[in-house]
């Protein structure tokens, strides 16, 4: 799957989409709103008005973007001490614990919207846009460094970058 240019976003969703009554996820309203270049920019404000730099603000990024789309993920509540809205560990175990976010363990399993964590503690979080290159699993990354980043989920070994470990889906919402 390609991303969309952010123009066509809201003419494909009014295509596919056959009535209004239909339920989407979070995922679905998150790269429905995050993954348009002007909303990109306003969560990024956001995040600098409280967290105040884009340096270590993966968590911070995708936390404002769920609040930004209506999940209700705290900006001062911690876990074990660590931020939810800050670390990307904490984030990640509120998603799961607590709103009962699904874990995807293949990276073929990814759709648009997914919130992917990568090795380490986990050491990064992005939103998955879509892929650059499937074969070579190159994602588009929606994260503090930028707005559709090409991001690859198995990169070599010598490489700073830190693979897919897995990503979080939002239940189906409730009747």
């Amino acid at each position: 799957m390609r991303l969309f240019p952010a123009v066509l976003v809201p003419v494909l969703v009014l295509v596919l989409v056959p009535s209004a009554a239909t339920a989407q996820t979070a995922n679905d309203d998150l790269i429905a709103y995050y993954g348009q270049r002007k909303n990109y920019k306003r969560v990024k404000r956001a995040v600098l008005s409280w967290h105040t730099t884009t340096r270590n603000g993966c968590a911070a990024f995708v936390s404002t973007a769920l609040r930004h789309v209506g999940v209700s993920v705290p900006l001062r509540e911690k876990r074990d001490g660590w931020g939810v809205s800050r670390i990307t560990f904490a984030l990640s175990d509120y998603l799961e614990a607590d709103l009962g976010w699904r874990r995807i363990t293949a990276a073929d399993d990814l759709s648009p919207g997914d919130v992917v964590f990568t090795t380490g503690y986990p050491d990064h979080v992005f939103v998955f846009a879509g892929w650059k290159d499937e074969d070579d699993r190159v994602a588009l990354a929606i994260d503090n460094t930028g707005f559709a980043i090409p991001r690859p989920l198995s990169p070599p070994r010598d490489s700073d970058t830190a693979a897919f470990a897995y990503a979080l889906r939002a239940p189906p919402p409730s009747d």
